[in-house]
């Protein structure tokens, strides 16, 4: 943490993390995973796969992991006679939880929490750690930084139990072990050795963060090397592919046989990639063709649910740093090209899912980081320049876009997560 100790604007993360963690605390102890239709309904947090996980820690704390292969088993009552795991998710977050529960002999959701919360700690600095990494500027660092912190992204689902907070905290990590990979003088083959166990831990986390890392590791391939297949890739599709081997043999041990488990997950991917409805899969929502058009526009869409600042300002913003990048940064325009070809992988191949599910905007969560570190500066120095040369077109513009961001972040983030859902809340 040397940055930390450098920063000039060390007080400000101090003051930020005072804010963001008395808050998501509040919530952990307050805000029940049951209030799943409102103040964890998968934008606040996700109630609905938390309660799930709680459910597998019931099932594992009283009847022990081998019955179900170490699967979880949703909807789980101490008096329920038949039990039936969950087959279609890797299983290792409700593993973990099972664990907690085992250690503290407890299934109440704040001690189920402790590990979780200690992780989040952690995390909250290792965003900033890979921020200033990539940008080497400790003003970026700190904007962008506080764009996902002061925000839904961090404060509502760092003390996630199901996927989430793992997924996302070991994405930072093998961000930024691609990141001083390829910008290292000398590249290090051996900086793929943790990718490769987080790549292994990452499928069978989520099937969201794999798909990430691969397209991102393939983008730093193909933009930086100009080849596609490379002991880069190569070897992390390979550990994509060993882990995902894993979660369907301990599939294939519970089902009894390879064709069964094969033919659930396929059912599976059928729905969540092109919304075809199966046995056990039914649709939550109308998912067709003319979905597909609309799933650019959930991405900015969504942001002001899940960060600080609205989709649609993003964008402009983006195209700033963009065109100052492309100009003058050539490597740093095409580490966020990689990122953003990241960010969007999930939409396509599992369609479904993305359409349906808010929470997929957090895959844009270090691209978004590092626009808005870069752009926010650069947004002041042109409203400023545009008020100092009296170009009050330019500046009557300016003005609007920060109110309308200003606006945004209140009605969206301030209200809603620090307020209503947060310091506020009067539960169910």
């Amino acid at each position: 943490m040397n940055f930390l100790i450098d920063s000039p604007y060390k007080k400000y993360i101090y003051i930020l993390f005072a804010i963001c963690f008395s808050v998501l605390v509040y919530r952990a102890f307050n805000v029940s995973v049951y209030d799943s239709g409102r103040a964890r309904n998968q934008i606040y947090g996700d109630g609905y796969s938390d309660i799930n996980t709680i459910s597998s820690a019931k099932f594992f704390l009283d009847s022990g992991f081998t019955q179900t292969v170490f699967l979880p088993v949703h909807d789980y009552y101490p008096n329920l006679i038949q039990t039936k795991a969950y087959t279609h998710y890797p299983a290792l977050p409700n593993i973990l939880t099972g664990l907690y529960a085992v250690v503290f002999n407890s299934v109440s959701e704040p001690v189920l929490r402790i590990i979780p919360m200690l992780l989040a700690i952690i995390f909250f600095f290792l965003i900033f750690k890979v921020l200033h990494q990539i940008t080497q500027n400790h003003q970026q660092t700190l904007v962008g930084g506080a764009s996902i912190l002061l925000a839904c992204y961090y404060i509502c689902w760092a003390d996630n139990l199901h996927q989430h907070l793992y997924g996302e905290m070991l994405k930072w990590i093998y961000v930024s072990l691609l990141f001083a990979y390829y910008f290292k003088p000398k590249r290090n083959k051996l900086y793929f050795i943790p990718m490769w166990v987080i790549m292994l831990l990452q499928v069978n986390i989520s099937f969201e963060q794999p798909v990430y890392l691969g397209i991102l590791t393939l983008a730093f391939s193909v933009l930086f090397d100009r080849k596609i297949f490379s002991y880069e890739t190569i070897t992390a599709g390979l550990f994509v592919g060993i882990g995902f081997g894993l979660h369907i043999y301990q599939n294939a041990i519970y089902f009894g046989g390879w064709d069964l488990a094969i033919k659930d997950l396929k059912e599976a991917f059928l729905f969540r990639s092109a919304g075809v409805e199966t046995a056990g899969q039914i649709a939550e929502d109308e998912f067709g063709l003319s979905s597909y058009w609309q799933i650019p526009f959930t991405w900015f869409n969504r942001m002001e649910r899940f960060y600080m600042f609205p989709g649609w300002a993003f964008v402009i913003i983006a195209y700033w740093v963009f065109v100052e990048l492309k100009a003058n940064n050539k490597k740093m325009y095409k580490v966020l090209l990689a990122l953003f070809f990241a960010s969007v992988a999930w939409s396509f191949f599992m369609a479904q899912h993305a359409y349906i599910h808010t929470f997929t905007n957090k895959h844009f969560a270090v691209f978004y980081a590092l626009i808005m570190g870069m752009g926010l500066p650069m947004f002041y120095q042109k409203m400023k320049g545009a008020y100092l040369q009296k170009q009050r077109v330019g500046f009557v513009f300016y003005l609007l876009l920060a109110t309308y961001m200003f606006a945004m972040f209140i009605t969206q983030q301030v209200i809603p997560v620090f307020i209503q859902f947060g310091i506020a809340y009067k539960g169910v």
